[in-house]
Parts: C-alpha cells; sequence; structure tokens
C-alpha cells in the first residue's frame, strides 16, 4: 500500500509509514489540543519536504489565525501559495448550507476540483467539519453529504485530514463520522497529579494499517510543531 508521509514527527513510525493515500483522516478531540495546528502541518510539511501541493478548506478558522501560527512556528504559508503549493477555500457561516446533498456538488465540488486541478493538490484539510454539520437538519442529508464528499476526495487520489470538535465521545450531532473516514486520531487533554496538563492523542483506527491503540504523549513547540513520543 502506497503511503503519505504526515510531516507530524512520530507519527509515521505508528502508522507503517504514513496515511494510506488518497484515504481521509479525522483528527478530533477537545479545543486546545492542537488539531488545527496538526492539520496545517500536514499541508505545510507535504508542501516544503515532499512537493506535494495542498488544500485547506477553512470553515471556521480567520485567516489571523494563520498568520498567528505562521510567525509562531516559521511556516511561510503565504510563499507557499505564491509557488501554487497550497491554496485556500474559504467559507462564511451563511454558506455552509451549500453542503447539502443537492448543492454540494455545485457549489462546493466543482469550485473545489477547478483549484486541485489548477495546483495538482495531493493533500486536503478541511477545519473544520463540526460547523457544517450544526448547519444541516437531518443526519441522512449529513452522511450522504459527507459521503460524497469523501468519495469525490478518493477519486482524485487526495489524501484528506478532517478536523472536528469534540466535546463528548460524539464527534458531531449526528456522530456518523467514524464510519465514513478511513482513519480517526483522536486528541484530550489530560490533568496529572501536580496540576499541570498535558496533551496526549492516540491513533484509533487506520485502514490497511497494524498500528498499536494507545495513548502517546503530545509535544507542540515552535521548532518541530506538533510531535508524538511514541517509544
Amino acid at each position: 500500500m502506497e503511503r503519505v508521509k504526515t510531516g507530524i514527527l512520530g507519527l509515521d513510525q505508528i502508522i507503517d509509514g504514513g496515511f494510506p493515500k488518497g484515504s481521509s483522516i479525522l483528527v478530533t478531540g477537545s479545543a486546545g489540543t492542537g488539531k488545527t495546528i496538526f492539520g496545517l502541518q500536514y499541508l505545510y510539511r507535504g508542501a516544503k519536504n515532499q512537493k506535494e501541493a495542498g488544500i485547506l478548506v477553512q470553515a471556521e478558522e480567520f485567516d489571523q489565525t494563520l498568520s498567528w501560527y505562521s510567525d509562531e512556528f516559521g511556516w511561510d504559508l503565504g510563499k507557499l501559495q505564491e509557488l501554487g503549493l497550497l491554496a485556500i477555500f474559504s467559507f462564511n457561516p451563511k454558506d455552509y448550507g451549500r453542503f447539502m446533498p443537492h448543492t454540494i456538488d455545485g457549489d462546493v465540488l466543482r469550485k473545489l476540483e477547478a483549484i486541485m486541478n489548477s495546483i495538482g493538490a495531493k493533500r486536503l484539510v478541511v477545519d473544520s467539519i463540526t460547523p457544517i454539520s450544526l448547519a444541516i437538519k437531518d443526519v441522512s442529508d449529513y452522511r450522504y453529504s459527507l459521503y460524497l464528499f469523501l468519495n469525490f476526495l478518493k477519486k482524485k487520489g487526495v489524501t484528506s485530514i478532517l478536523v472536528a470538535e469534540e466535546k463528548t465521545r460524539k464527534v458531531t450531532k449526528f456522530g456518523v463520522e467514524d464510519h465514513l473516514v478511513d482513519g480517526i486520531i483522536r486528541t484530550r487533554k489530560v490533568e496529572m497529579e501536580d496540576g499541570t496538563v498535558i496533551v496526549e492523542a492516540k491513533v484509533e483506527k487506520m485502514i490497511g494499517t497494524d498500528f498499536v491503540e494507545k495513548w502517546y504523549p503530545i509535544k507542540i513547540n515552535p521548532k518541530i510543531g506538533f510531535s508524538f513520543k511514541p517509544f
């Protein structure tokens, strides 16, 4: 099976060398556990180290947030855009209804395909799917829209990450994502006995991959970004 390097230090060691090519990975957890950093690092390292163009579908984050992350981690996202290695596809809250089954093909997928073709995108990150799910009222509509979206990405050979906020064990109000994605990485905060808080992550699902399902300590700093400590 062909693998896509994640650009996340320590993670490739856990999942046989990287994400299965063309797979869709759900990265979910509570606020402040590095999910957005994970997604941006996947795009940045892919472009910088592998010369693989990527797209950020921005459904909740602000442009200023991207600027902060660029400064903090030394990721020149603007330069990657100039080189055609990164594109940003943004949605306002009023646009989330365009992900309905009867409109997603024309309003979202065709426009996304045009961007993909223009830069030859191999990677994609959605940050995040949570507000989109809240805008869709019916579980069958949401599930079918998500299926159409992920199937489209697979046909294009794009390896994707879906970021989602998790306040309970259920990712969104419908809780169908686990069944549709090819991989799941969960993050959490843990309070230690001395009162300090650490971040942990585990691989909970990864198609075609032999892995140990356990919580690993996570480190996030300006030098290496988001990293697993697998041993």
